[in-house]
């Protein structure tokens, strides 16, 4: 394999076709097609599924799209430790993750963390699950926090720790001294939850389903930040949410955090992905260490 050949199969690989890949290196699309040609009678596979709108990369093609993803990451790490251990505070940490990490949990953590390593840079991308998943496949990120139920390709769980939805609530709620709610519960009082296409949202469908009922909720958002300020003005609204997303917060604010009575709410777990088999750089792989000792704290 030579680097012509590699480059135009990362491009295809990247933009879906040969027109889009032509267009982003300005080579002819004859030229990217005769290259992929090659490549693939000389590893005698086919790298790419041929569609009407564009090439979809088959399962060998996939392996070696991660590899070549891996690889220009990894020579990239090697780079910044040969210029010495004391760069690692110079270093960028890219992290991806749906709004209800980002809105409090996250920044806190990245906070605490800057003040042992304040040269420390952060990126931060707003996504939902899948695409924060994809980020990491495609070498975007250097790890992302997802909600996933599923195990992904192309990617490792370097933690995972249960984050099932729970009921915040006033602790001037009817509800706020038991131990414990049920779905049931629920349907008394304003609902406060995300909007359809979350885990969270498809968990209670199917509590909802199971129990037999239907709840209608008061406010449906993306936003945390607008469930949180609703449950917090409000002595009878209840927000599902997850507890790390609300947890410090709501200590501050004297609100109640209850769990809910059903096994299918219990099912959501936190992940912390990374690329499959790449060598993390120095400084994300003490940010996951500080991270993890946080989670232990809380937890």
């Amino acid at each position: 394999m030579n680097d012509i050949s590699l480059k135009y199969f990362h491009a295809v690989a990247k933009t879906g076709s040969l027109s889009a890949a032509s267009e982003e290196m300005h080579v002819a699309v004859s030229a990217i097609s005769r290259q992929i040609a090659q490549l693939e009678e000389k590893l005698q596979l086919t790298l790419f599924e041929r569609k009407a709108r564009g090439m979809a990369l088959t399962p060998a093609g996939d392996i070696l799209y991660t590899y070549a993803l891996r690889n220009t990451l990894e020579f990239k790490n090697v780079m910044s430790e040969m210029k010495g251990i004391s760069n690692i505070q110079q270093q960028s940490i890219a992290l991806a993750c749906p709004e209800g990490m980002a809105w409090d949990f996250l920044p806190h953590i990245i906070t605490q963390f800057r003040l042992e390593y304040p040269s420390a840079r952060f990126s931060l991308q707003v996504v939902d699950s899948s695409r924060a998943t994809q980020l990491v496949r495609d070498g975007s990120v250097d790890a992302a926090f997802t909600f996933n139920l599923q195990p992904e390709q192309g990617v490792e769980v370097s933690l995972q720790v249960p984050s099932p939805v729970v009921a915040l609530l006033s602790k001037k709620h009817p509800l706020a001294s038991q131990q414990e709610i049920s779905i049931r519960d629920l349907t008394e009082y304003p609902i406060a939850t995300s909007e359809p296409g979350t885990t969270l949202s498809y968990l209670f469908e199917i509590a909802c389903h199971i129990e037999g009922v239907q709840v209608i909720p008061a406010l449906s958002s993306s936003s945390v930040g607008a469930i949180y300020t609703f449950v917090c003005e409000s002595d009878n609204a209840i927000a599902l949410c997850g507890e790390l997303t609300v947890a410090r917060r709501a200590q501050n604010d004297g609100l109640v955090i209850l769990p809910i009575r059903d096994p299918s709410l219990a099912q959501r777990s936190l992940q912390v992905q990374i690329m499959s088999r790449r060598k993390l750089p120095v400084i994300v792989r003490y940010f996951l260490s500080h991270l993890t000792e946080s989670l232990k704290k809380q937890g």
